[in-house]
């Protein structure tokens, strides 16, 4: 069986419905989000040998039907495949995505790859770091179907690593921001990597 490897975007999260949230981290499944879940679980027709997810809580959460329904495929939780976090938590601390525009619109202005924004945060060229760590990582796996839940802002960063190797982090943070900085990802999304 050749080698598949799948990176799914969470379920609808309370941000991503446009809610007030206190932390990166503990932005939850809204009810619709536990629902698409579900109904990805269920196209899902052959037992992956590994489902993976971030440690943020809304990846576990849409990981953890497809757990389910394949009892026998192993589970684990993997760092450094979380959401980038450009922003400074602290001063995002319970704010909506409307209330954040003027930051995130200010950060993507001076497209600086190597900026941080504060604790918490990560520049650019990090997130860019952990995305081919994650590519080398899954080369080096035994498994055959890994199945990854994740983000939409890292997998757009995995897809443009895969289609410009050869960028550096000015011109692959520009490439991101054109490609609209993944939200054009949806909501239980996939990318085949391998």
């Amino acid at each position: 069986m050749p080698k598949q490897v799948i990176l799914v975007r969470h379920a609808q999260s309370l941000g991503n419905a446009g809610l007030r949230t206190t932390n990166p981290t503990g932005n939850i499944l809204t009810e619709y989000g536990r629902q698409q879940a579900e109904e990805f679980a269920a196209t899902i027709k052959e037992a992956p040998d590994l489902i993976s997810w971030s440690s943020y809580i809304r990846t576990m959460e849409t990981a953890a039907p497809l757990a389910r329904r394949f009892p026998q495929a192993r589970t684990e939780e993997w760092q450094d495949i979380q959401e980038f976090t450009y922003l400074d938590p602290v001063r995002c601390f319970n704010t909506t995505p409307e209330e954040r525009k003027p930051w995130v619109d200010s950060y993507w202005n001076e497209l600086n790859p190597h900026y941080n924004d504060g604790n918490g945060a990560e520049s650019f060229a990090d997130m860019i770091d952990r995305a081919r760590k994650l590519l080398r990582h899954v080369r080096e796996r035994s498994e055959n179907s890994i199945f990854i839940f994740t983000h939409g802002q890292f997998m757009e960063s995995i897809k443009i690593l895969l289609e410009y190797p050869d960028a550096d982090y000015a011109q692959l943070m520009r490439i991101f921001n054109e490609h609209d900085r993944g939200k054009k990802v949806a909501n239980c999304e996939i990318l085949r990597i391998i």
